[in-house]
């Protein structure tokens, strides 16, 4: 593992890629609120005027015919393409200046529906239905729209100025409000000045074995590099109002509808994600409306996401973005839009990526930079420093318990000895936390997961004891359902009575 984190902090190059001349910008012309993000986002990057697009004539709502698809978005745009002389990535034009990135605006259209094709059955292969961004990835090819197509551009490791791959990166800024929108506008150019620091949370268990093997290989990545990793392994999504850590920076979690836990509107406990989050849930339908916060999609940007994605339609597991390849790319420095066409297997299919294409959110982490002394930063080196050794490690947290970072990093330090099987130790770890803990959310999720390991290292005496005094201490607390939901995991006894079905 450290010598992996070595490797990640010495030998990993930022990926300077995608600038701000190769972006294009459109916006719904019918749309006041469309123009005025359009226009905000350009100044925030510096995106010429020239690359803001405004098309008209756009259907109302967020769903589009194939006919409207190609008569008021597609063809137009290829028609601007050609009078600015850009050079598409479909379309190489000799002496054009060169495009490889486009960002929807609000209340552009999202989904092209379904129409039936004669001779043609309908399947879950065969179907010309799409995320309206993924069709936008080919502008200016000729292609089938009967189903996914494969992308050169999937797997790789390599910018999009030097792969060149012969499709559009293309991402989308929308969302439940406006509050959200601005958000997604002005936080990552701030955010990645600094870079992004805060936990990772995987919270795997999903249905299929292969998806369960991305989220692992997110949490084995975020350890390599440094993160601090907060690591659930049930099959239960995280409990409502589970109180999560408020500087959570990465979420990587499925398989739920609608969405769930701390993320849903009406069971948020007010939880937000720290500035410029990444966060992805894995579920077919996630996408199917960017503007409803019961979607997945929309519930992780309204709780503060500035990037997630998404489907619009049933993608099957192959056709959705590769989380681990996903997580990966951002972390070695490419940009979302880079990261995010890597991640994606098929075009012409249901994807959807949210989010400002330019931005890079650990470009710092791999010039192994920092904002000075918080205390991601700080675990980040005690790490390097302990090169593996973990009474090493232990001493070097506790030397540092009285200062202002002590307790988060003694709580990084509980959940790093859980992942190495030192359940009790992690334990007592946590019990420290929630005694430190200056608000509610920290004392009662350190006390929920000191209970939790307690029943995990088989001292189930032990574990009522503290489940049954948090219980005590929480009878109004917000977090009383997220309590309530694991005691009774662990005990019984406390389910309430089936009712008696009625004959």
């Amino acid at each position: 593992m450290f010598r992996g984190l070595l490797v990640a902090v010495l030998g990993c190059m930022a990926a300077w890629g995608l600038t701000p001349s190769q972006v294009v910008v459109v916006y719904n012309a019918a749309s006041g609120r469309s123009e005025q993000c359009a226009r905000a986002y350009c100044a925030k990057r510096s995106i010429p005027a020239r690359q803001c697009v405004g098309l008209s004539g756009l259907p109302k709502g967020q769903d589009i015919s194939r006919q409207e698809f190609d008569t008021k978005l597609r063809y137009p745009l290829m028609l601007h393409a050609r009078q600015e002389c850009w050079q598409l990535p479909t379309a190489p034009q000799q002496g054009f200046k060169p495009v490889a990135a486009m960002v929807l605006m609000p209340d552009m259209p999202l989904r092209v529906r379904e129409e039936q094709v004669p001779g043609k059955k309908p399947g879950i292969l065969f179907q010309n239905c799409a995320s309206v961004d993924s069709e936008l990835m080919l502008l200016g090819a000729n292609y089938n729209t009967g189903g996914p197509l494969n992308n050169p551009f999937f797997g790789q490791d390599a910018r999009l100025e030097d792969a060149k791959p012969p499709v559009l990166a293309v991402t989308r800024m929308d969302g439940p409000d406006d509050t959200t929108i601005r958000r997604m506008i002005q936080f990552p150019a701030e955010v990645e000045r600094r870079g992004l620091w805060g936990w990772t949370v995987v919270d795997q268990g999903g249905p299929y074995p292969q998806g369960d093997e991305w989220f692992s290989a997110v949490a084995r990545r975020s350890r390599e590099v440094g993160q601090p990793l907060f690591h659930e392994e049930s099959k239960a999504t995280l409990a409502a109002t589970f109180p999560l850590m408020q500087d959570t920076a990465v979420y990587f979690g499925w398989y739920a509808h609608p969405a769930n836990g701390p993320f849903n509107p009406k069971t948020a406990a007010g939880f937000r994600f720290a500035p410029g989050a990444v966060a992805l849930h894995l579920h077919s339908f996630s996408g199917t409306s960017v503007k409803d916060a019961n979607n997945w999609v929309g519930a992780l940007l309204q709780r503060g996401a500035a990037v997630t994605a998404g489907n619009v339609y049933e993608p099957t597991l192959g056709g959705c973005l590769k989380a681990d390849v996903f997580h990966d790319r951002l972390l070695k420095g490419y940009t979302v839009a880079e990261a995010a066409l890597m991640a994606t297997p098929w075009l012409s299919w249901q994807g959807v990526v949210m989010g400002d294409p330019l931005y890079r959110p650990f470009d710092v982490l791999n010039r192994n930079g920092g904002p000075g002394e918080n205390a991601f930063v700080q675990w980040r080196r005690l790490l390097q420093q302990s090169g593996g050794n973990r009474t090493q490690l232990v001493n070097a947290v506790h030397s540092r318990l009285t200062s202002p970072e002590g307790a988060q990093l003694l709580e990084m330090l509980a959940w790093h000895l859980a992942e190495l099987g030192e359940l009790k130790q992690a334990g007592e770890c946590f019990g420290q936390v929630a005694r430190r803990a200056r608000s509610e959310r920290n004392r009662v999720r350190a006390s929920l997961l000191q209970a939790t390991l307690a029943f995990a290292d088989k001292e189930e005496p032990y574990g009522r004891r503290l489940m049954q005094r948090l219980l005590e201490q929480t009878p109004r607390s917000p977090f009383r359902p997220a309590v309530q939901k694991t005691a009774e995991t662990f005990m019984p006894e406390l389910r309430p009575a089936p009712k008696p079905q009625k004959k």
